[in-house]
């Protein structure tokens, strides 16, 4: 199994002027090798129809203009403005693809308190993911199951300094960690390699990348309302992806927000979107 994942973020409170906290979030989802080959080939397939190279980046946020660079380099800035002009097509399509698949979408997602550094928030959020991902080891452990028969990381590549990843991620390898709810990471058979590659470059990161921006885009309507046309479009057909616990929740299994104390919120947050959108699924 591989785990898949990438980050995004999003300006969470203005303090007086100079000073904002953000939102940080971080995720992905679980792929067998046969789900890896379904995902690459199907979304090959979704960029053969639009005439996308599929050497070329689909993402979230194709605005940024790292992207249309790189259409610009391969001399297709051209099939870059159709992209723009049939992106949500696309992102649909390519949620669509997760009905062939056993994926499961696990996100984690905090906002940067004041007094706590960016790099230390994003580590935190990412033991939480650690935690699941053993915590999904040693449920099929103990049901006998080769669903999950070990997991292997791969991030995209993080911007700033990487190395708290790679050491967070060694401890929790070899040791208990302080609050895990696992236990150490190699007993519970996860690989000792910790694997980055880009976005640019593979279509599973890719897909990561689109349901990591849908889940933010969420939680920015969560937490600021904003929005709710997208996020109705893109997040209901996304949630059912999500991991969840034997009785269907999804908080604390495959979406992971702050303190405890928010669950509830965006649970009911969840229930709302999705009524928005099934009432106007026409009959």
């Amino acid at each position: 199994m591989y785990f898949f994942m990438d980050n995004s973020e999003f300006t969470y409170k203005w303090l007086r002027v100079l000073f904002r906290t953000d939102y940080l979030v971080l995720g992905g989802y679980l792929a067998s090798l046969d789900d890896m080959k379904i995902m690459e080939d199907e979304i090959n397939k979704i960029k053969e129809n639009c005439e996308i190279p599929i050497d070329l980046p689909i993402k979230w946020n194709l605005k940024d203009d790292r992207i249309r660079k790189i259409y610009e380099k391969h001399e297709k800035l051209d099939v870059y403005k159709k992209l723009l002009s049939s992106a949500d097509e696309i992102r649909l399509s390519i949620i669509s693809v997760l009905n062939k698949t056993k994926c499961k979408l696990i996100m984690s997602a905090e906002p940067v308190y004041k007094g706590k550094l960016r790099e230390q928030v994003y580590i935190w959020i990412f033991e939480n993911i650690l935690q699941r991902l053993g915590q999904a080891l040693e449920n099929e452990m103990q049901s006998q199951s080769n669903y999950y028969p070990s997991i292997s990381i791969v991030m995209d590549w993080p911007g700033g300094d990487h190395r708290p990843y790679f050491q967070t991620y060694s401890k929790a390898y070899h040791f208990k960690q302080p609050g895990f709810f696992c236990g150490d990471l190699k007993a519970l058979n996860m690989n000792v390699n910790f694997a980055v590659s880009t976005t640019n470059n593979s279509p599973h990161l890719q897909a990561a990348d689109i349901f990591v921006g849908i889940t933010k885009d969420f939680l920015e309507w969560v937490y600021k309302e904003r929005d709710v046309e997208r996020v109705k479009k893109f997040f209901p057909p996304l949630e059912p992806f999500f991991r969840k616990s034997k009785a269907g929740k999804i908080m604390g299994y495959g979406l992971i927000v702050g303190k405890k104390q928010e669950y509830e919120k965006v649970e009911k947050k969840i229930e709302e979107i999705k009524q928005i959108a099934e009432n106007e699924i026409p009959f």
